[in-house]
């Protein structure tokens, strides 16, 4: 497989503009480091040479040469003469080291991803689940489309919802993301276009790409991802195929897309004969217990609909789902079977479990992010009040306004004070400046882990105020978002 190619504009579009708050050399450090780190720059990408680069952003090649030097002593590129820079990301600095415990620092706190731990509760439903396993152990453990009887209990959910729903309308998937993949790769044709938020969760963005799709992102910054003029606009200037969106507790905002957006939205796409892919994972995450307005797929029944039980319950539970309209289901059932042949049963039960105890248990966790949110919200005004953080209805995370473009210097200030952090621009499809002003802090962890965040970015704001950020530094961080 050969390796992405890096342009200098592209690199330069992610890098942003320079603040000149310190040596240029060591802002472009920090920032290409940032940037391999939460996966805008993916390991193997080879990068622009250091003339191309220091054309693009309008420095000195010294300045390229001495950053890219930078890089090389840090192990996060490579160089070979007549074949460039590569980007070479450690398995102590990727994804997976926060998920494996591979980070060499204990004391390093990982707020790079968005997912609850196990609530009260939790651990009754896999005691019921154990009961139901020799009944399970009796059949093959074959479900590419899933359990019967959760795919019932899911379609009641939905009927509940007052969207007549049959189980074999669901499918069973690994995770929210596993579902995201298998429409990502099923639904779409190399260059087909997929209207998405300008802003959102970007994993999703990364698995429509990978699948050959092109994005074409909103604006952002009219305080709504949903703008309904520009998505016509949009749709009218190309063919699309795709829409996906994430309507309730948006990621990264948590805003809520109001029931005339959606009733418009839906009548737009409808029109234009492109398919809505709803990403529904936050849906349950309703921690005011605020009333939200009817599905995407009340307005457009072609809508196809995501879920998730990681969300609402815990993060290693990895069942998700799709609703799909009838005539898509054996399309999906039969590409996914390529991939993989289902999700696991005994995770299946368990869900089905969570689903058949009343509430009690989402009930609970909902009760401990709202905790969980309420005290890092009581934390950054204490100790924070120059960071602007809206109390969001639902949702596992805080989006906060910084008072200037500074996310990415911030998280590489707060990375040096063991604390770590996905940078804005990660959570924007045109990355460079737009995310520059924002920064998600997940509030799925312990009180005390949050008051000591909130102390330890203190310390890194006051590290950017000085100009305290451009120092070098020779072993490799982990700041890559998870979820």
């Amino acid at each position: 497989m050969s390796s992405p190619v890096m342009s200098a504009r592209r690199l330069a579009g992610i890098l942003g503009n320079l603040d000149g708050t310190g040596p240029a050399y060591a802002e472009i450090t920090d920032r290409i480091r940032v940037a391999a780190m939460d996966g805008r720059l993916a390991d193997g990408t080879r990068l622009p040479s250091e003339r191309e680069l220091a054309a693009a952003l309008g420095v000195s090649r010294t300045t390229t040469s001495r950053a890219y030097a930078d890089l090389r002593e840090a192990g996060l590129i490579a160089s070979r003469r007549g074949s460039g820079s590569t980007v070479t990301v450690p398995l102590e600095a990727s994804p997976a080291s926060t998920l494996l415990g591979t980070h060499s620092d204990p004391d390093t706190l990982a707020f790079t991803y968005s997912a609850p731990i196990g609530p009260p509760g939790m651990a009754r439903a896999f005691e019921r689940a154990i009961a139901k396993l020799p009944g399970l152990l009796a059949t093959s453990g074959y479900l590419p489309d899933g359990l019967p009887a959760l795919r019932e209990l899911l379609a009641d959910y939905y009927r509940q919802r007052g969207l007549p729903t049959d189980p074999d309308q669901i499918i069973v998937t690994n995770g929210a993301m596993g579902a995201i993949s298998l429409l990502s790769r099923t639904l779409l044709s190399p260059g087909d276009r997929v209207l998405v938020e300008g802003s959102s969760y970007p994993h999703a963005h990364d698995s429509i790409i990978a699948a050959g799709g092109r994005l074409t992102a909103l604006p952002v910054g009219n305080g709504s991802p949903w703008d309904v003029e520009a998505m016509a606009a949009a749709l009218k200037a190309s063919r699309h195929t795709l829409a996906y969106l994430i309507c309730d507790f948006h990621n990264p905002t948590a805003a809520v897309m109001t029931g005339p957006e959606r009733e418009a939205w839906a009548g737009h796409l409808r029109r234009r004969g492109v398919t809505a892919v709803v990403d529904e994972s936050m849906h349950e995450v309703n921690l005011d217990g605020i009333d939200l307005p009817p599905s995407l797929a009340h307005f457009d029944p072609s809508t196809v609909l995501i879920g998730s039980s990681s969300k609402p319950f815990w993060g290693g539970l990895r069942v998700g789902w799709v609703r799909a309209p009838k005539p898509l289901v054996v399309t999906l059932v039969q590409a996914r079977m390529i991939a993989d042949l289902g999700t696991s049963a005994f995770d299946q039960v368990v869900f089905a479990e969570l689903l058949s105890d009343g509430g009690q248990t989402a009930a609970a966790g909902r009760a401990a992010l709202r905790q969980g949110r309420d005290h890092l919200l009581g934390e950054l005004a204490e100790h924070l009040p120059e960071i602007e953080a809206p109390c969001p209805a639902g949702g596992l995370s805080l989006w906060v306004t910084l008072p200037g473009h500074f996310s990415t210097r911030l998280c590489a200030a707060a990375e040096r004070r063991k604390l770590l952090l996905t940078p804005g621009p990660r959570f924007f499809s045109l990355g460079g400046r737009a995310g520059e002003r924002h920064l998600r802090i997940p509030y799925a962890h312990s009180s005390e882990h949050l008051s000591e965040a909130v102390q330890r970015l203190r310390l890194a704001y006051d590290d950017v105020q000085a100009g305290r950020t451009g120092t070098r530094r020779t072993d490799s961080p982990t700041i890559d978002l998870i979820a």
